[in-house]
């Protein structure tokens, strides 16, 4: 998503609404078949690769097309840094910067677990979560996000592999997260 608004904020140019479609599916539903076409309309791995270095980040490894998104990986030291410049709006328009958080503010109720169900009262999130099945049979399982509570912001990545069932993977995230939020939130 950040890439592909990077790459619209360069061209000084409108979402199209298909990308608007996309963009929305691919992050409110967590539907592959969005992301797999905007991998593709980035670039795949060059696209990724260009946006993280604009940004001076490292720590993204993009996989092949032919391998798909799904395998790339991010530490959750890059994707924290990475959501800390999008909420401090360092790395896209003001415009683009709405429309990533506002998506990621609206992710379906069923896909708000780790940072989105942990958050404190009252508390936004802007969330992302991911969750697959590895090639050893165990899952991997993640979340990050950028909870605003009262006068308090923080953001949080957090991520599990080799759990024995995705609903262990999400139980470990959710715990993680709402440790953090009751010791960073009063």
């Amino acid at each position: 998503m950040l890439a592909l608004l990077s790459q619209i904020d360069a061209q000084k140019r409108q979402l199209t609404a298909r990308e608007r479609y996309l963009l929305a599916t691919m992050i409110e539903n967590s539907n592959n078949a969005s992301a797999s076409a905007l991998y593709a309309a980035i670039g795949y791995q060059a696209g990724i690769t260009a946006f993280m270095r604009q940004v001076g980040l490292s720590g993204l490894r993009p996989a092949s097309p032919a391998r798909g998104w799904g395998w790339s990986t991010i530490t959750p030291r890059t994707m924290a840094a990475l959501l800390q410049r999008l909420n401090a709006g360092t790395i896209l328009t003001a415009k683009s910067r709405a429309l990533a958080l506002g998506l990621m503010e609206h992710v379906q109720a069923s896909q708000q677990w780790g940072v989105g169900d942990t958050r404190p009262a009252g508390a936004t999130v802007a969330l992302k979560n991911g969750w697959t099945l590895g090639p050893d049979g165990l899952w991997v399982a993640n979340s990050s996000g950028i909870v605003t509570a009262v006068d308090e912001v923080y953001v949080i990545a957090v991520y599990t592999k080799a759990n024995r069932t995705v609903a262990e993977g999400k139980r470990i995230v959710s715990h993680i997260c709402e440790v953090i939020g009751q010791r960073l939130v009063h």
